[in-house]
């Protein structure tokens, strides 16, 4: 089983992958290159395109927060933090 700081380690760069992608979409659209909403509806799809094993793990709150933050909504309660949150707490 891995140390506890080798967990601490993949989280936050799972974390920080998800936090460049919402930077670069962000930039592109500030500078007119694209539209974010588009990205919005490939993350929409990818989540109706889920596998069931998938669903309710970090990949369902990455995609659910990914598509929140492209159309400017909020994240919900259950997004990626909130899941990463209720994890740490476990261990």
């Amino acid at each position: 089983m891995p140390e506890r700081r080798e967990l601490d380690a993949v989280l936050e760069t799972l974390a920080g992958l998800a936090a460049a992608n919402i930077v670069l979409v962000e930039t592109l659209h500030e500078h007119r290159v694209l539209d974010k909403t588009h990205f919005a509806h490939a993350f929409a799809r990818a989540l109706d395109g889920l596998s069931p094993e998938h669903r309710g793990g970090m990949v369902e709150h990455v995609l659910q927060n990914l598509r929140d933050r492209c159309m400017n909504l909020r994240a919900g309660d259950n997004d990626a933090h909130e899941w990463l949150r209720k994890l740490l707490e476990r261990t």
